[in-house]
């Protein structure tokens, strides 16, 4: 069996929630999200929190808790960028990827697919910022296609609704035909595609 390497993908969702993350003006803080338990201000503590944690587990680190702290948006760009330097030297070792780690809730992962699970989870909320704050227009088609094959190998059926409706990830939902890179992304994930952006 082939063990996947996304690591170089992983570093680029970094930067790219980052981009995003500068783009979300201070009024737009209040804004729901498709991820029912954030609006776009516990969504950007989210992101930093979750990037942080990624770096973490490349360490060999098991991460404890569930709380992230609080990131000030004027900050959060930053401390992604930052978390994706670290992430790249943190996960530098190729043994990492085959080396295994017991997360909190009980499961045991190896590190290749620690760092599928982060690349969606940093590509799926920055899609879930950018929508919330119209930014839908600057993604990068690439990214997603990445974060999509990383998606679909460690997304297990379980996990959807396993926190409540559409926590953590909803059920798959229908992607047009013509559905951009993103758009199939956030089907998979359980979002509406299409949204309408609340301004």
């Amino acid at each position: 069996m082939t063990t996947s390497d996304r690591r170089e993908t992983l570093v680029l969702a970094y930067d790219h929630a980052a981009e995003v993350a500068a783009g979300v003006d201070m009024n737009q803080l209040h804004l729901a999200t498709a991820c029912p338990d954030y609006d776009v201000a516990a969504l950007i503590d989210h992101l930093v929190g979750a990037g942080q944690r990624a770096v973490e587990l490349g360490r060999g680190q098991t991460p404890s808790g569930d709380e992230f702290p609080h990131a000030e948006l004027a900050d959060a760009p930053d401390l992604l960028r930052q978390a994706a330097k670290d992430a790249q030297a943190a996960w530098a070792d190729d043994t990492r990827l085959s080396a295994t780690t017991t997360m909190p809730w009980g499961e045991t992962y190896t590190g290749s697919t620690l760092v599928d699970m982060y690349l969606t989870e940093l590509a799926t909320h920055t899609w879930d910022l950018a929508a919330a704050t119209g930014q839908l227009g600057h993604l990068d088609s690439d990214l997603a296609a990445s974060a999509l094959d990383a998606a679909r190998s460690m997304l297990k059926p379980e996990y959807r609704n396993q926190l409540g409706e559409g926590s953590p990830f909803g059920a798959e939902v229908d992607a047009p035909a013509e559905a951009t890179p993103w758009e199939r992304l956030a089907a998979f994930m359980g979002r509406q595609p299409r949204p309408s952006v609340t301004e």
